[in-house]
């Protein structure tokens, strides 16, 4: 037997089940001397490379000469350069050295690096001033933040945002940063952490500033519409269905044209000009027999087919250009074929004009009105409207002679008739005051609320109207009395008519284009959408509307589901609403001109 084959045999396999089962791993190989940069500034985040060898992966630790940092559990390859980084927060020169260590065995560790000299330079730190953050976010629509800041050095500055789900990190501004917008998607619903920096070019960043974000289904701008021109609006909205069944928001625009907007994402379907360039479509549009009706500030009112916006006709169907009348046309409301509309020339006066399909002849006209608003048809075809004298009038549907005509103030302007389902007429004034009228002109109740008010909207068992000093309330539409109150510290004027929808909520919109979705019942404020703040930088534009007639701020609406479109100073807004919170089919007069086409009728 060769005891010396067997004996050597025997050994290597020995060797081999001890390296099996515990053979000694050695140390990492010492670092090379870290690689990163001769110098850099205060609060900068600097980088250096780092890496060794060794059986297993390998954590680091660095030696700043200020700190000590050590690099997360799981560690790199061997073989692979880590990279890591330090803010040093006061000048000085500083040695940089590294150890390399097994993650698994941690008191397996390499002979300290040689060091790398860092001269640390002074540089102060950036600054955050403020950052605009919505109250709310919606799940899948864009949620904007708006920085403001500045550098004490004079450097350009960008902004860097950690959603949670990844950073966005904007492009470099010159200092200070007048409104840096930074737009995310939240993917799911719940509490959202979001930490906000500036950084200047050198690397250095300010104090982080961290908000918690509530992300549901409603409360945010889910889209918005500018024109080419970046300009907006001008008309309150009318919502229909168009042949291709899409729900479409229908409106004049500030770029002469009248326009259909798809409701799904925002985008433009269709465009109509007016008869001569460069005049706009204003007052306010109404639906009705196939036609869109909007006047323009050439003094022509036209009707717009609803599928194609192609001209079926207008009145008065001048021409030349230069015997354009310029008299404006104001908003409609709707009896049948015919049109009862304010006309904007010296006595303001009441005009019925009779859609004949292919074209629209006068019928009619009431020259003591003074018209100041839009009219509303009572359910026997009367015309209701207030005027700007202080009365209220209610004439028969042939505009021949009123059947009454009350004196609400002894000056002023008389505000937004609707009606109840007992006939009851509704209206404001300029005096703070709300009046309900019984249909034989008599008085049923005054109410003086705590600002001038314009227009009420009435659900099933209350009146909702808002002030110009950012009130809002309900009214027992039975006594006049308040049920609630509600102070909006944050709201501008509220001129508009709310929204009342199901579910036991109310839409007011302020002056600001601020939309506030509050509860029926008590008058809490569910979320507040501050629509500006959701247009990207540099595309606002703050173009004056052009309302004519009707000098308002243009009125909401509202869609199938629920979303809710404001016409706003710098953009159309589609804001997302509750799915079950739709137009109430329910209360008597839940919005501007009573429904989505803005008839006007009972």
């Amino acid at each position: 037997m060769d005891w010396k084959k067997t004996t050597a045999t025997a050994v290597l396999a020995l060797v081999v089940v001890f390296c099996l089962t515990g053979c000694p791993k050695k140390p990492p190989t010492t670092p090379e001397t870290p690689l990163g940069p001769d110098s850099t500034w205060t609060y900068a985040t600097t980088p250096f490379k780092v890496w060794s060898t060794a059986k297993g992966n390998i954590r680091y630790v660095m030696n700043w000469t200020d700190a000590t940092d050590t690099t997360e559990s799981g560690g790199y390859p061997s073989g692979e350069t880590a990279t890591v980084t330090h803010v040093w927060e006061a000048v000085g020169t500083y040695d940089v050295k590294a150890m390399a260590i097994l993650d698994a065995e941690p008191a397996k560790a390499s002979e300290w690096s040689p060091a790398k000299s860092v001269k640390v330079i002074l540089n102060q730190r950036p600054v955050i001033d403020t950052v605009w953050v919505p109250d709310v976010a919606v799940k899948d629509g864009p949620t904007n933040l708006t920085v403001f800041g500045s550098d004490p050095d004079g450097d350009s500055l960008r902004v860097i945002v950690d959603w949670g789900a990844g950073d966005t990190t904007t492009e470099l501004f010159p200092t200070p940063l007048t409104g840096v917008r930074v737009s995310h998607k939240f993917g799911a619903l719940g509490d959202a952490t979001v930490i906000v920096w500036t950084q200047d070019w050198k690397g250095a960043k300010s104090l982080p500033d961290t908000f918690v974000i509530t992300v549901g289904t409603a409360g945010g701008v889910l889209w918005y519409w500018q024109n080419s021109e970046e300009g907006t609006a001008t008309t309150s909205a009318v919502i229909a269905t168009d042949i291709d069944g899409d729900e479409i928001v229908l409106t004049g625009s500030d770029d002469y044209t009248f326009v259909s907007i798809k409701t799904s994402n925002g985008s433009k379907k269709k465009s109509a000009s007016t008869q001569y360039p460069e005049y706009d479509f204003t007052g306010h549009p109404g639906y009705a027999n196939g036609h869109i009706i909007a006047g323009s500030d050439e003094g022509e009112l036209y009707a717009l087919t609803l599928d194609d916006l192609n001209k079926a006709w207008r009145y008065p169907n001048r021409s030349p250009e230069d015997s354009l009348t310029y008299v404006e046309w104001g908003a409609p409301a709707f009896s049948g074929t015919n049109i009862y509309i304010g006309h904007d020339d010296t006595v303001n006066q009441l005009v019925l004009i009779q859609d004949a399909g292919s074209q629209g002849n006068q019928g009619g006209s009431y020259t003591g009105g003074d018209v100041n608003d839009a009219p509303i048809i009572d359910a026997t075809g009367n015309v209701i409207f207030g005027n700007g004298k202080g009365r209220l009038t209610k004439i028969d549907g042939n505009l021949s002679s009123p059947i009454w005509s009350i004196q609400l103030i002894s000056n002023g302007d008389v505000f937004g008739p609707i009606l109840g389902d007992d006939g009851t007429i509704y209206c404001a004034s300029d005096s703070a005051r709300v009046y309900a009228v019984n249909p034989d002109s008599t008085i049923k109740w005054t109410a003086t609320l705590d600002g001038d008010v314009m227009r009420p909207a009435l659900g099933q068992t209350a009146l909702f109207i808002g002030d110009i000093a950012g009130n809002v309330y309900s009214i027992n539409p039975q006594t006049g009395a308040r049920n609630w109150k509600t102070a909006i510290a944050e709201a501008g004027g509220f001129g508009t008519t709310p929204i009342v929808v199901d579910s036991g909520l109310v839409y007011f919109l302020d002056e600001d284009d601020k939309l506030f979705c509050v509860k029926q019942d008590d008058g809490t404020v569910v979320w507040c959408c501050d629509c500006p703040t959701y247009i990207e930088v540099g595309r606002s534009s703050h173009r004056p509307r052009k309302l004519g007639l009707t000098d308002y701020q243009p009125n909401p609406s509202i869609c199938a589901n629920g979303n809710i479109i404001v016409v706003g100073m710098e953009a159309l807004y589609c804001v997302a609403g509750y799915q079950g919170a739709k137009l109430s089919a329910a209360a008597a007069w839940p919005k501007w001109q009573k429904d989505l086409y803005n008839s006007g009728k009972k």
